[in-house]
């Protein structure tokens, strides 16, 4: 199996158990649903984040995507190990959070057309949310605290009564209400994935 479908394969994979979790923490004998819902949510952006990185390596070592199509790189690695050195420079670790941040790595990496940017572009404004919803749950700060109710406010309109984002992930997405806003930050994350190795 190509190296590229067996790093969408696990990704899926991990998706696929948070979406389990979070549909278990919603029942009604479920204990601790909040926290719950919350750790699927970091876990699974927790995955999203390691896949851009596995996929960028993969890419640096000349790996194709999984319809054959090669990613042109600046600068080429010999294998992933290679690769790896190559972008940490030294540093313990990079930040795949940020959907600019990363975008801006790859047009630094990537020959254009870039096809991970144009994977991520649209897809960029529920990453943005994901990241303060990560934010808000992995931090205390007041700046974590004031982007999570500018998101609520922004996506929901109003004032609604959400005071974690546990609360905010089951809410009914505005223009699908048979989907919540867990599933489809899920969904964006799955078809993102498919985009990115083809």
């Amino acid at each position: 199996m190509p190296p590229l479908l067996k790093l969408r394969r696990k990704f899926l994979a991990v998706v696929g158990d948070c979406r389990a979790l979070y549909r278990h923490c919603l029942t009604p004998y479920a204990h601790h649903s909040d926290a719950g819902v919350e750790a699927a949510f970091l876990q699974m952006f927790k995955s999203w984040e390691s896949f851009q990185e596995e996929c960028t390596i993969a890419f640096l070592a000349g790996r194709l995507r999984a319809d054959g199509r090669l990613v042109a790189c600046h600068v080429s690695a010999p294998d992933e190990e290679t690769a790896r050195n190559f972008l940490y420079l030294g540093r313990p670790y990079l930040e795949w959070t940020e959907a600019d941040a990363v975008m801006g790595r790859w047009d630094i990496l990537f020959l254009v057309p870039n096809l991970l940017t144009l994977a991520v572009r649209p897809s960029k404004p529920e990453l943005s949310q994901m990241k303060v919803l990560r934010n808000a749950i992995a931090h205390s700060s007041p700046i974590s605290d004031r982007r999570f109710h500018d998101l609520i406010i922004r996506t929901l309109g109003g004032r609604p009564p959400i005071s974690r984002p546990a609360q905010f992930l089951g809410t009914a997405y505005p223009t699908d209400p048979t989907r919540t806003l867990f599933d489809r930050y899920a969904d964006v994350l799955e078809v993102t994935a498919a985009a990115i190795t083809g």
